[in-house]
C-alpha cells in the first residue's frame, strides 16, 4: 500500500482527483495565499528510466521552456526518497470534450476564440522543437478564467536533431491522428496541425471529423474521405481553413505559420502575451549532481527546492534520479480529472499503463468489468464500451501502443456520475483481482 502523503512544501493535500499510469493526482491548497493547486504523486520506482544522456539536455530544457500561457503549467518539481511531486496549474474548467458533450457545439466566435489559444500554445511548442502528437479535446482544459490551456504531454516528442525530422512511435488518439502517423517516419509538425483542424471541427459541430464503426473503418475513413460540413455549422472561410488543415499530404498540408495568417484566424485575434522569465533555472538545482553533469553554466534548467515534507518520513529535496525524459512523460499520468468538484464540470479520463500482451489485459478488463455489473458493447482491439444500466454509467476504453510491448490503456467516462466512475475503475484495477496484477508495478 502506498504510503498517506497529507503535505507537500508548502501545501495541504486534499483529495484525490484522479489516478493515471503512475501513481494520484490530488488537489493541494497553499498555506499562505490559499491558491489550489494539483499535485501529482508519482513512485519513482515506477516511472520508466531511460540513459540516453544525449538527450537529456535538450528535453530538460524543453520542458524548462514551456512557459507559456496556453500551456498547463508546471509549476515546481519536488522530491524525497521514494516520490516525485509535480506541483502542476489546477485547472478548474474541465475539458474541450466534456463542455462539448454537455453543452454541445461551440458559436463560430467562441470556437475560434480559443482555436486561437490553442495554436499559439502548439506553434510555441513546435519552436521549442516539441511536438504534443496527442492533441485532443481531451487535453484541452479551460482554467479559472474559461481560457483554453494545453495538458498532456505524455506522448510529446522532442526533436533532438534538426535533421531528423521523422518520429517513428505510432502515437495519438485515432480521431485526430493524421494519417501518416500510421506509418514507420512522420512529421511532428505537420501532424499537430492535422490534429488542430479535427478540433475545431469538434468545437464546430461536437462531431469527429472522421469516425467508424471500429478501429479499422476508422483509418479507412481518415485515409480516403473528405469531412462532411454539416449546413450552417461554420462559415465558408472555417470550412476552407479546416479543409487546408486536413491536407492527407503533410507536405501540402497548411503550416501554423499558414493557419496564424488566415483571415478567418486573425479576427478579433489578440495575441497573448508571453513572459520571457530571466530566471531560466525554473527547475534547476546547481547542487544536484547527477542533472549538473549534463548541464553547461548557461542550461541549469531542472529542479525546485522547497521546504517541510509531507509525511515525517524525510525532507523533500532536489531531484536526482529523475532524467529529462521522465518529465516529459509523466503526463502520460491523468491530467483530464485536474478540475473543479463544480456539478457542471465532468471529469473524463483515467488510464493505466501494462506490458502484458493486449489479449490477456482486455480479457481480464472485460471480466471484472462484467463482475461489476457492466455489460461490454462494440468490441475490437482498439476499443471496448462498458455499460451499466443500474447506474447509468458508459465507460469507453481504448487501447494505445505507445512503445513495442507497453501498451496505455484509457477509460473515458461518457456518461454517468463522477463518483461512481472513479468507484468502478478504483473497483476494476483493484490489486486484489487479475486487472490489478496485470498493471505496471514497482517490479516492472
Amino acid at each position: 500500500m502506498p504510503r498517506e502523503v497529507t503535505r507537500v512544501g508548502a501545501y495541504a493535500l486534499k483529495h484525490a482527483l484522479g489516478r493515471g499510469a503512475f501513481g494520484w493526482v490530488k488537489l493541494a491548497v497553499q498555506d499562505e495565499t490559499g491558491a489550489k493547486a494539483a499535485i501529482k504523486i508519482l513512485d519513482r520506482e515506477n516511472l520508466q528510466r531511460l540513459d540516453e544522456q544525449d538527450q537529456v539536455k535538450a528535453e530538460v530544457k524543453a520542458m524548462a521552456d514551456l512557459t507559456h500561457p496556453c500551456i498547463v503549467d508546471l509549476k515546481e518539481v519536488l522530491s524525497d526518497e521514494q516520490s516525485v511531486f509535480m506541483v502542476m496549474q489546477y485547472c478548474p474548467g474541465g475539458e474541450v470534450y466534456d463542455r462539448v458533450r454537455a453543452k454541445g457545439s461551440f458559436g463560430e466566435a467562441e470556437a475560434r476564440r480559443h482555436f486561437q489559444r490553442l495554436i499559439q500554445g502548439v506553434d510555441f511548442c513546435h519552436k521549442k522543437r516539441i511536438y504534443h502528437r496527442d492533441l485532443k479535446p481531451e487535453n484541452l482544459f479551460f482554467d479559472e478564467r474559461g481560457e483554453l490551456c494545453i495538458g498532456d504531454f505524455g506522448l510529446a516528442a522532442l526533436r533532438a536533431d534538426a535533421e531528423d525530422t521523422n518520429l517513428r512511435t505510432i502515437c495519438g488518439t485515432p480521431h485526430f491522428a493524421a494519417p501518416e502517423t500510421r506509418s514507420d517516419g512522420y512529421d511532428g509538425g505537420p501532424a499537430d496541425v492535422w490534429s488542430c483542424g479535427c478540433i475545431l471541427y469538434f468545437m464546430l459541430t461536437a462531431k469527429y471529423p472522421f469516425d467508424g464503426k471500429n478501429f479499422v473503418q476508422l483509418q479507412l475513413m481518415v485515409q480516403k474521405t473528405e469531412p462532411y460540413f454539416p449546413s450552417g455549422s461554420m462559415s465558408r472561410s472555417c470550412e476552407k481553413l479546416i479543409k487546408g488543415m486536413l491536407v492527407k499530404d503533410p507536405t501540402k498540408r497548411m503550416t501554423l505559420d499558414q493557419v496564424m495568417k488566415n483571415s478567418w484566424f486573425k479576427v478579433d485575434f489578440v495575441p497573448v502575451k508571453v513572459e520571457h522569465n530571466a530566471n531560466t533555472n525554473r527547475f534547476f538545482d546547481e547542487e544536484d549532481p547527477t542533472l549538473a553533469q549534463f548541464m553547461t553554466p548557461d542550461d541549469k534548467l531542472v529542479v525546485k527546492k522547497s521546504s517541510m515534507m509531507s509525511t515525517n518520513e524525510s525532507k523533500l529535496r532536489p531531484i536526482k534520479q529523475l532524467n529529462a525524459f521522465e518529465l516529459i512523460n509523466i503526463a502520460a499520468f491523468d491530467v483530464a480529472n485536474i478540475f473543479d468538484e463544480d456539478e457542471n464540470t465532468v471529469s473524463n479520463a483515467t488510464r493505466f499503463v501494462s506490458k502484458v500482451e493486449i489479449d490477456r489485459v482486455q480479457a481480464a478488463i472485460i471480466e471484472r468489468a462484467t463482475a461489476l455489473g457492466s455489460v461490454a458493447h462494440r468490441q475490437t482491439q482498439a476499443r471496448v464500451v462498458f455499460e451499466c444500466q443500474s447506474t447509468g454509467q458508459v465507460v469507453t476504453m481504448r487501447t494505445y501502443q505507445v512503445i513495442p510491448g507497453v501498451c496505455v490503456y484509457d477509460f473515458s467516462r461518457d456518461e454517468g456520475g463522477r463518483e461512481h466512475f472513479h468507484t468502478w475503475f478504483a473497483n476494476l484495477r483493484d490489486e486484489n483481482h487479475e486487472v490489478g496484477k496485470l498493471i505496471l508495478s514497482e517490479a516492472d
